[in-house]
């Protein structure tokens, strides 16, 4: 609130130095003006209760001081004493009703008080007044959000939080609820000190049954005896950024995590260029891990705290980006999420037409990067209060607030809530599964990549945990994916998911047994496609066969058999035909790549080797297929 009620009195100063008549905002009263600079003097460095003191001493001395009014009035504003300021506005009226700050004053007063009827009365009778500093932009701005505020209250948005319970909240401040992909892992920030100094530690809570388990602190190395702030988790629950502050008069970094097995990695500084000494905080990090939003006052913004982003490229993490006018304004804009659909970015702003104090917007970035212009989410999420910490699942529906509600637990509580429709990102899915040992059963680390078909390059790289095995990819709607999974010594496994035509997506499951290299060992190549009853190579088939390539490259040794293979349905002769045909299409493709020609043949088998009976559409299908199978 504090920067509202500058702007407002200082541009009380303004108006003084553009009148044409002596000001009849000032004193004649030496002694009074001699108090009144004191008090000016303290509440530039915040020392509001001596302010006050010395403000009311010199209307004392002269009650017709308007500057001291006005000064007090601000005052009471900071110190939480609306009353007084409310009555101060009203003696500031009767004293000088053509003076203009007066209305600006009462609207200010009303609107961060909600009562946005009132602020909107007064604001029309502040507009008529002489196009000044203050009414060029304070007032304007002022204008402009009582204005959106009325509306909204009378086009109110489904909201009904619900509190997550005690096993998440507690007594002190609980905030910044992050959740997995799997909506099986809660990560937020509670605050076990107090408010201006802090102890943010993170803490866990995994999903049981109906309800979440008792939160328990991410413990060491992660959380210190300095404060730990707003986090991001990974869609896989593999890595954390997040934010760190040695000391609260300090600039804060942006540190990560890794999951290594069972334990946490030591935190790792992202340095420069990402980290400045200015504060960068609050990241957010997108679906692929490739791309992390943050907040930065530093250099080279719109005004305050800007959004920002870097991207992941070549093992380095690229100069930040500012995210441009479209979300940042000359105010605050805070705390960034970004969705698993990579388009909408949610975040909190004090420079958008709002509720008042900090409220959260969407907006969606369009094909040529471009943000569009952000939308507040509306009334009752957003409130006069200071709305932040918003986040969202997977799903895109459901969708968690920090508050401090009545009936609560104490302080700032994690509550969830169904996000209406309209204000939704793009749904996402998942596909989560174990990789293992296919002989020994033993859990692997192996490379994961997830490729866009339609592209050709790979949208998620990720590596299998190399003790449980587990992973989790994020899928977006329409499109297709090539999946490969690799590790040296074994078969790489390729899987297709095909989504092109789907908007909603369920979850898959998938374990993924890994072949090591032997003698008979084979796999099916999933991502080679050819057109109905054609033996050309379509172009999406290339990368499943660079990834052949790139494993005969690897293991110089192996020799191989191409394979291809239909259902049961037309002529043997041309089923036969056909399918030999597809083999040696692969074959060719290896040796135009630089595979020696003896370490390949290929053949053809037709329907005398189906993995599925062909009695439906869907086994014919996967009866349909290319395959290699190791020769030594």
């Amino acid at each position: 609130m504090l920067k509202s009620r500058l702007i407002i009195f200082f541009s009380l100063f303004t108006f003084i130095v553009n009148a044409q008549e002596k000001p009849v905002t000032a004193t004649l009263n030496k002694k009074a003006d001699k108090l009144f600079n004191q008090a000016l003097e303290n509440f530039t460095l915040q020392n509001y209760s001596e302010a006050i003191l010395l403000c009311n001493k010199a209307i004392q001395v002269d009650d017709n001081y308007i500057d001291a009014h006005m000064l007090l009035a601000d005052l009471y504003e900071e110190e939480e004493q609306a009353e007084k300021a409310y009555q101060l506005y009203h003696k500031l009226i009767k004293v000088n009703p053509k003076f203009p700050l007066s209305y600006l004053g009462l609207a200010t007063h009303m609107y961060e008080n909600a009562n946005y009827d009132s602020a909107q009365f007064y604001i029309k009778k502040f507009v008529p007044f002489p196009d000044w500093f203050a009414r060029k932009t304070a007032g304007l701005k002022l204008e402009k959000n009582i204005d959106f505020a009325v509306e909204a209250m009378k086009h109110p948005v489904p909201y009904k939080p619900i509190n997550l319970g005690a096993n998440v909240n507690s007594i002190h401040d609980d905030y910044f609820p992050v959740l997995t992909a799997d909506l099986q892992t809660l990560l937020f920030t509670r605050n076990l000190g107090d408010r201006r100094t802090g102890n943010e530690d993170f803490f866990i809570s995994k999903i049981e049954g109906s309800g979440y388990s008792k939160a328990k602190p991410i413990g060491a190395p992660i959380n210190s005896d300095k404060n730990e702030g707003t986090a991001s988790i990974s869609v896989d629950g593999q890595y954390i950024f997040y934010t760190y502050c040695a000391e609260v008069e300090t600039s804060c970094d942006i540190l990560l995590s890794v999951l290594d097995g069972l334990e946490w990695s030591a935190p790792k500084n992202l340095g420069p260029p990402v980290n400045t000494r200015s504060w960068e905080t609050q990241p957010s990090v997108s679906f692929n891990g490739k791309t992390v939003y943050f907040a930065s006052t530093r250099p080279g913004g719109f005004g305050g705290s800007d959004i920002w982003m870097t991207f992941y490229n070549n093992g380095k993490w690229a100069p930040p980006i500012n995210c441009g006018p479209e979300i940042n304004t000359e105010k605050d804009e805070q705390y960034p999420f970004i969705a698993l659909d990579d388009k909408t970015l949610f975040f909190v702003s004090a420079g958008h037409p709002g509720m008042g104090g900090l409220d959260i917007y969407s907006s969606k970035r369009t094909n040529n990067g471009r943000w569009q212009t952000p939308v507040n989410i509306g009334y009752p999420i957003n409130t006069n209060k200071d709305e932040q910490s918003f986040s969202i699942t997977s799903d895109g529906i459901n969708a968690f607030i920090s508050s401090a509600k009545d009936g609560g637990f104490g302080g700032l509580d994690i509550y969830q809530f169904e996000l209406y429709k309209d204000a939704r990102p793009e749904q996402t899915g998942y596909v989560k599964g174990v990789v293992y040992d296919a002989v020994k059963k033993n859990k692997l680390a192996a490379k994961l990549e997830l490729i866009d078909l339609a592209t050709k390059k790979p949208v998620i790289e990720s590596r299998s945990n190399k003790t449980t095995g587990a992973f989790l990819l994020s899928l977006q709607g329409n499109k297709n994916y090539a999946l490969n999974v690799s590790l040296a010594g074994y078969l790489f496994y390729s899987e297709n998911f095909s989504l092109k035509e789907q908007n909603n997506i369920e979850p898959l499951f998938l374990d993924i047994p890994l072949t090591p290299i032997i003698a008979g060992a084979k796999v099916v190549l999933k991502n080679i496609f050819f057109e109905t009853a054609k033996f050309d190579l379509k172009p999406e088939s290339v990368t499943e066969l660079d990834k052949l390539v790139q494993f005969l490259q690897i293991n110089p040794k192996v020799r191989i058999e191409v394979s291809g293979h239909t259902d049961n349905q037309g002529k043997k002769q041309d089923n036969l035909t056909l399918s030999n045909n597809r083999a040696k299409a692969v074959y060719e493709y290896l040796v135009t790549n630089k595979i020696e020609s003896s370490r390949i043949t290929y053949k053809g088998y037709a329907e005398t080797q189906p993995l599925f009976d062909n009695l439906t559409e869907s086994n014919r299908a996967k009866n349909r297929r290319t395959e290699f199978k190791i020769i030594l």
